[in-house]
């Protein structure tokens, strides 16, 4: 007997059909002897509905209000699908994030989990039932409802994992696992059965949607191990464990991210001006990719920001409107960025098959990046796929068939 912990994502949900397939899964887990408790995620397209809702009848809604709003998604699901499992003639109940108590910071729309109490949760457990969980939500210590911010679900699970020492986490998407490479731009991209924590995190920092940073990071932190699968297949996925020990650098997967800009600027005339501009990008929680700094090939000091696109002109903006017009700020846009993961990437043999490759096919990198987990190289958007195919090719592919 197992005790799993099961999150399901909004198009796992969307409709009384996929809801009643979810509900006799959960139901054939638990006939197997296993203790179920069973993390939900809204309907999918019910939170993008919900906020363009709000944005009809506020331009610039409050935060404590909008996460009011979003918490109601997932508790129609948790509703929905604990009735569903009793119509089949098991004992179910749905709680929200703080019935269960989640609590939280009171940072609205993007709030952490401070702590879980497990009371509820195992109380119900024993005495037989599937316990549903709201994903995404929780409260502060004033009660007020707060909302996780991207990846809020797995999150989620992942924290109730931890606290009631669950023996494993189940991630059910629209997807069957991990692949090398993402399969609708590489056709021989295959799926990987087992990556470790730290693979994970930087192939989702790079690109890779099918899990979010903070959930791998805390699953990481309690030792729990994640199983990412299909919620149409029910087919085994991949496996997200503690980190392999191993000698050889071995590429995992290639990740791609477009949509990117770079933002430069040059002569900086002081240090404090720089620690303005990184103070500018914290208080707004920009999302920086990479940072580069040295010498431009006329001698002046720069620093380089890869950032989305959507921010880098607003951000360009800022720095002119509250630190003056005296530095040169340079925005390129319609960047993207190629990156290899795995353990042990950065050594001179990998590094040196993809200059190979970046130099043959007249491919001009923008920006490079490298640790022992990841090698990056930022190129024009229009170059994104064929690179991408390329270093699968020789980095993957070559690899396998050596």
């Amino acid at each position: 007997m197992a005790l799993i912990v099961q999150k399901f994502g909004g198009t796992s949900v969307k409709d009384t059909e996929r809801l009643q397939e979810v509900a006799k899964w959960v139901v054939k887990n638990k006939e197997e002897g296993n203790k179920m408790v069973v993390v939900v995620s809204a309907p999918g397209g019910m939170t993008d509905s919900l906020i363009k809702r709000a944005e009809e009848v506020n331009s610039n809604p409050q935060g404590r209000e909008l996460d009011v709003l979003l918490s109601v998604g997932e508790q129609i699901s948790a509703a929905l699908l604990s009735m569903a499992i009793e119509q089949l003639g098991h004992k179910a109940i749905s709680f929200t994030g703080p019935q269960v108590g989640i609590k939280t910071t009171n940072d609205f729309n993007n709030a952490k989990i401070l702590d879980i109490s497990p009371e509820k949760i195992m109380e119900k457990l024993n005495s037989d039932h599937v316990v549903i969980i709201t994903g995404f939500q929780g409260a502060d210590e004033n009660g007020n409802i707060t909302t996780l911010g991207r990846g809020g679900s797995d999150t989620t699970a992942v924290a109730v994992g931890a606290a009631i020492s669950a023996d494993q986490v189940e991630i059910y998407t629209d997807v069957d696992g991990i692949y090398t490479a993402d399969p609708r731009v590489v056709k021989n991209a295959g799926k990987i059965p087992q990556v470790s924590f730290t693979e994970m995190i930087e192939m989702a920092g790079k690109g890779a949607k099918v899990l979010h940073c903070r959930s791998v990071e805390l699953a990481a932190k309690y030792g729990i191990d994640i199983h990412l699968r299909s919620a149409f297949t029910w087919e085994e996925g991949t496996w997200v464990k503690g980190d392999e020990k191993m000698e050889k650098a071995m590429v995992r997967g290639i990740t791609h991210v477009k949509g990117l800009a770079k933002l430069t600027i040059t002569q900086l005339e002081s240090n404090n001006y720089l620690s303005d501009v990184m103070d500018i990008l914290e208080d707004r929680e920009i999302d920086i990719r990479l940072v580069s700094q040295g010498l431009n090939p006329s001698g002046h000091f720069e620093i380089s920001f890869l950032l989305e696109e959507k921010e880098a002109v607003r951000v360009s903006k800022l720095i002119q409107e509250k630190l003056g017009n005296k530095e040169n700020i340079d925005v390129k846009l319609n960047l993207g960025m190629v990156s290899a993961i795995g353990i042990g990437v950065r050594s001179n043999r990998l590094q040196g098959s993809v200059m190979r490759i970046l130099n043959n096919n007249g491919i001009k990198p923008k920006m490079m990046s490298s640790s022992e987990t990841s090698l990056s190289y930022v190129v024009a958007e229009e170059n994104v796929d064929k690179l991408k195919r390329l270093m699968h090719d020789e980095l993957i592919e070559k690899s396998l068939s050596a």
